[in-house]
């Protein structure tokens, strides 16, 4: 937002030098450049009520003295004949309408209306628009202007669900769709709501006689429509970050001393509907406003400050209606110590005990660490959505309603991420996401994992495609390697998938893996795209147990097995196991040596054992007696023989 320095120092009894105000905008937070004279701000989002002259004028008065006592329109006015229905009042509370008409030629532009569009090198439109335009620099509330005669029929604010063409008063041709809060005059909307009107009932250089509307709306149902139909719009962004909701009257009232200012008014009358009147109040108590501010400051400098930001004090705070960022203490805090200034705060070193932290590994760390390893590149996405799965909940304030719901999987928001790869070119895609998944049945962590295209960039996979074996192949061995257990799959049919299996580990489902469908992806390349997700909660690794490693020397003894069919190996394996477990004098064993003559029918298979103790050096007798033991054990069985013995 562009301010001029010259424009503000219009609203402040003092009179700073554009430096030291410069650097009181910084101390209150407000990030800017200087272009000459003028201020070029980013206002943070919560902080609507800066967005004008007037509002930052509030923001500086406890330093210059703010000047609020623009010229408005005092007398008595008549009611308005006008035929108005609200079908939204829980949308729009609080609405107003001025219809005035002038006479005779419209005369020069005051000085502080021409320096307006001088000083911030701005197009003219016509007249009622510019006053309009000029009023919302000014105060910060937006309004909007109706060619009176071209109203021909009641008007009606509702919030509809209606697909209809929709011609903007900058002459862009648009399709309302979905639920829009629109202002009709015979069923036709005539004004998206808080966004921008319609071309049909706009303002001309000829406009003799206009119905001027000024309204509060509840800033989430602006939110994210002039985005969703690409317009620019002042008025939505100054909306979206909440306007004073009791200012509509007092508004107009100024718009009809600014026509009065340049031409002879012949008529005028107001029509005004207010709901939402409550204050809000916020406890005052000074000692946890110290706590919070870090120093000592008495009840009369806090309510000073505060009263000089509009706050009424009376036991409790009274929140004037232009701070909807204000709801709390913590509020309350932040206004004062801006007022202080957080550089003029001494800082305080925060005593904090050492803790030794252990490092120990995780699932979610170690599977990271090894799909990048294996070429994927991790996503983040918005955890919202528009779902309608029963078990979604709600975003009580959404920044559009596309992104109205939190999310139940990623698979979708992974999909996404593959579409917009496959329409700029990319034909290897890997990608994985982990996220917190929260439903009305509870939360849980998730890993998601998709796979489109070549295996990889290099001539051996080049001319290989990602399917569903590597994927299957992928999640066993991410499972064997960190876990040391493979899943288990059970085929199935979901919704979305045109090959479908659950995931299991150790007896429960964890997620599921498939090929989905094309009406899912709904992308112009045909490339198959793969999926798996899987819950990882409960995944945990098992803590590695370090023992100490012997002084003494070691032994090996080696034994040649003679089978007769292969089904004697498992036999033979598991006899070595029970053995090795049961003494712990064998610390390792293995097959050094397999021989097959199948034209013969000879199978034979060499073991090698490795004795060691950590108390001492083993004897031969000590060793003999272990392996005599295990070769009675193994000559008790069925098929198997010891050469020699």
């Amino acid at each position: 937002m562009k301010i001029v320095y010259s424009h503000l120092l219009n609203f402040l009894e003092k009179k700073p030098s554009i430096e030291e105000l410069s650097d009181k905008l910084f101390q209150l937070g407000h990030e800017h450049e200087l272009e000459g004279e003028v201020f070029d701000l980013e206002i943070t989002p919560n902080r609507g009520d800066c967005l004008s002259l007037k509002g930052l004028a509030r923001d500086l008065n406890h330093f210059y003295s703010a000047k609020l006592d623009q010229k408005i329109f005092e007398d008595e006015l008549p009611d308005a004949n006008l035929k108005f229905e609200n079908k939204a009042e829980n949308l729009c509370p609080n609405i107003c309408f001025v219809e005035i008409e002038i006479e005779g030629e419209i005369k020069n532009y005051a000085s502080y209306l021409e320096n307006y569009f001088n000083d911030l090198n701005l197009n003219k439109n016509n007249f009622f628009t510019d006053i309009s335009n000029y009023l919302a620099y000014e105060s910060g509330q937006p309004t909007h202007c109706y060619d009176a005669e071209k109203i021909a029929g009641p008007l009606v604010l509702e919030k509809r669900n209606k697909k209809e063409e929709f011609k903007t008063l900058l002459g862009t041709e648009i399709e309302l769709e979905g639920e829009n809060l629109v202002f009709t005059v015979n069923g036709v909307a005539v004004d998206l709501a808080g966004t921008m009107g319609d071309e049909s009932t706009s303002c001309n250089e000829k406009t003799s006689k206009v119905l001027v509307e000024c309204a509060y709306f509840k800033p989430e149902e602006i939110l994210g429509k002039a985005r969703k139909y690409n317009l620019t719009s002042e008025a939505s962004y100054k909306f979206e970050r909440g306007v004073d909701y009791l200012a509509q009257e007092q508004v107009l009232r100024r718009f009809i001393a600014i026509v009065q200012d340049h031409v002879k008014v012949k008529s005028c009358a107001i029509k005004s509907e207010q709901r939402k009147k409550d204050l809000l109040s916020v406890e005052f108590n000074s000692q946890k406003l110290n706590n919070v501010i870090g120093i000592d400051l008495t009840d009369e400098e806090q309510q000073e400050i505060l009263k000089s930001l509009y706050f009424e004090v009376s036991g409790d705070v009274m929140v004037p209606p232009h701070r909807s960022d204000v709801d709390q203490i913590n509020d309350l805090a932040e206004e004062i110590t801006r007022m202080i200034g957080y550089d003029n705060i001494a800082p305080k070193a925060l005593s904090l005990p050492v803790k030794t932290k252990t490092i120990s590994p995780n699932f979610e760390t170690s599977c990271r660490n090894y799909l990048v390893n294996c070429g994927f590149f991790e996503a983040i996405n918005f955890p919202f959505n528009d779902n309608v799965d029963e078990s979604a909940i709600s975003v009580d304030n959404p920044l559009d309603k596309q992104r109205s719901k939190m999310r139940v999987c990623i698979t979708k928001s992974l999909k996404e991420n593959v579409v917009y790869n496959q329409n700029r070119q990319k034909d290897s895609i890997k990608l994985f996401e982990f996220s917190d998944i929260y439903t009305k049945e509870g939360n849980e962590r998730k890993l998601s994992a998709m796979v489109c295209g070549r295996t990889n960039k290099n001539f051996k996979e080049f001319n290989q495609q990602l399917d569903y074996s590597y994927l299957k192949g992928l999640i066993c061995t991410i499972f064997e390697e960190i876990l040391g257990e493979k899943p288990n799959f059970e085929e199935g049919k979901s919704e979305n998938y045109d090959l479908y299996e659950k995931v299991y580990f150790k007896g429960g489902q964890i997620g599921r893996i498939g090929r989905l469908s094309k009406n899912f992806v709904d992308s112009k390349v045909k490339t198959p795209v793969f999926s798996f997700e899987i819950s990882i909660n409960g995944l945990e690794i098992s803590e590695k147990k370090y023992q100490k490693t012997s002084d003494f020397p070691a032994s090996y003894r080696d034994l040649s097995f003679s089978l007769e069919a292969h089904d004697n190996l498992s036999d033979l394996a598991n006899l070595m196991i029970k053995v090795s477990e049961a003494n712990d004098l064998i610390t390792d064993f293995f097959i050094f040596d397999l021989f097959e003559n199948k034209k013969l029918n000879i199978l034979k298979v060499g073991y090698r054992f490795k004795f060691q103790s950590i108390v001492k050096s083993l004897t031969d007798e000590e060793i003999d007696k272990v392996m005599n033991s295990l070769i009675k054990d193994a000559l008790l069985m069925d098929g198997i023989s010891i050469e020699g013995l």
